[in-house]
């Protein structure tokens, strides 16, 4: 299929900046121009990219020139200092990558469904959610179902249950807080995980370190997190935090790094997961929270055509992952209940 009508197909959108591309008579307008073009706008060197493609350099040149006569735009400024991206060259790096993607997994699963090829299985992960099993995971597929490749794409919470609506994913890794979720999707817990403070050794609560309670918090300068970003993290939290509580916090975090970042160097406390406090390496004071249960499970779901001999090897090693996790260390290693 040439590059044109698979861009049609693939955007569905008239309006997009890829719709206005026009094949001249005889041009044989193919993905091997958006690969040439990738590596190109990344090294800004023609010859570096002819070499890449074991071509000549004149060839890059002549495809280069035939994707600018097509787009109607230059995406390239061409003088004797080098290469240079121009502003629809930038606009147009995004597309082409986001293309070859969706070609690539395109080609994949036509291998897998015709058998020509290795099975694929596309799973969408909650970065932090997935973070201590998805590394045995993948090694455990890798050695026990070499034929199983994994497509895996780290997402937000709310694209998480976007994409296993639409089916985009195979498999979604993550919290088991949305009945909607939970009710009409087959999945497996991996395990149990809980919320737990984290503030500077510094702050005052850092001797506390029996368990602090909601009452402790209000004094405090408290991170929440996103509501957007991280809606699942902030679905389990609000249902335990009072109002009054939640009205004082007013700074939201968007990721870990971020929140590591300014619980190591302002006066703040924030709620983490038990599960991800180690990424601290100790550098900062966990207090468990004694008078609200803050449980809640990380799962495996799946949609409903996700079926078969791969399912059922997904299945197998998210429990494998699930026996070995509560093998080597209990999730309640800071929880204090009353």
């Amino acid at each position: 299929m040439g590059l044109l009508r698979y861009m049609a197909l693939f955007r569905q959108a008239p309006c997009s900046s890829l719709a206005i591309m026009r094949a001249n008579p005889g041009d044989e307008m193919n993905f091997e121009y958006l690969d040439e073009f990738v590596h190109l706008a990344h090294s800004l060197s023609f010859r570096r990219t002819a070499e890449h493609f074991f071509v000549s350099r004149s060839v890059i040149s002549r495809h280069m020139t035939a994707l600018e006569e097509s787009l109607g735009a230059l995406l390239f400024v061409r003088d004797t200092h080098g290469v240079e991206l121009t502003d629809a060259g930038e606009v147009f790096l995004q597309e082409a990558q986001s293309l070859l993607r969706g070609w690539n997994l395109a080609q994949e699963r036509v291998k897998a469904v015709s058998g020509t090829g290795d099975k694929l299985v596309r799973i969408g992960y909650l970065r932090n959610g997935a973070r201590p099993f998805l590394v045995r995971f993948v090694n455990s597929m890798a050695k026990e179902h070499p034929n199983i490749r994994l497509s895996l794409l780290c997402m937000k919470y709310g694209e998480l249950r976007q994409a296993l609506e639409e089916r985009s994913v195979d498999v979604a890794i993550g919290m088991n807080v949305d009945s909607s979720i939970s009710s009409n999707y087959r999945s497996t817990p991996i395990y149990r995980d809980h919320f737990v403070i984290a503030c500077n050794r510094a702050n005052p609560l850092a001797s506390m370190t029996d368990g602090i309670t909601v009452d402790d918090l209000r004094d405090q300068r408290l991170l929440i997190p996103d509501s957007y970003l991280s809606s699942g993290l902030a679905e389990g939290i609000r249902p335990f935090v009072d109002d009054e509580t939640l009205a004082e916090a007013d700074e939201l975090y968007m990721d870990m790094d971020l929140l590591y970042l300014k619980l190591r160097t302002e006066n703040c406390v924030a709620f983490v997961s038990d599960m991800n406090a180690s990424m601290f390496d100790g550098t900062l004071s966990i207090l468990p929270i004694r008078d609200m249960d803050f449980c809640f499970d990380i799962s495996a779901f799946y949609h409903d055509e996700f079926t078969g001999e791969v399912y059922e090897a997904c299945r197998r090693t998210f429990e494998d992952c699930r026996r070995t996790l509560t093998d080597e260390e209990p999730v309640s290693l800071h929880w204090v209940q009353e």
